[in-house]
């Protein structure tokens, strides 16, 4: 393989609110988690958190893949990705603190005013 094209990309916007079934949410969250160093769980305020301890992931109950594969393994090879196509460290942190940040925002609550 030498290049490729992404012509087109679906993002199921729903899918981050409110995943289906028996379904995880998006897989970047659950391999930072698992795959995050104690340096960057502590820089971001999770280092005893897993992903039940997130309102956007616990809604279905589903924490494991059920595939077998390792959520660390792949975001390891998902950072190597981001470096062999040209992330510089500074962008593929900024990336990682979205992640961190949606997870966060999922939790949350608000209460109306009266």
């Amino acid at each position: 393989l030498i290049g490729a094209n992404i012509e087109t990309y679906l993002l199921e916007k729903v899918r981050l609110i409110h995943p289906g079934e028996k379904e995880r949410n998006y897989h970047v969250f659950y391999q930072f988690l698992s795959g995050a160093s104690k340096d960057e769980k502590a820089q971001f305020f999770l280092d005893n958190m897993e992903a039940v301890d997130f309102n956007l992931l616990s809604q279905t109950g589903e924490y494991k893949r059920r595939d077998g594969v390792s959520d660390r393994d792949n975001h390891e090879g998902m950072k190597k990705a981001m470096t062999s196509i040209g992330f510089s460290d500074g962008t593929t942190q900024s990336l990682m603190r979205l992640v961190v940040a949606v997870l966060w925002a999922g939790n949350m609550k608000f209460k109306e005013m009266e």
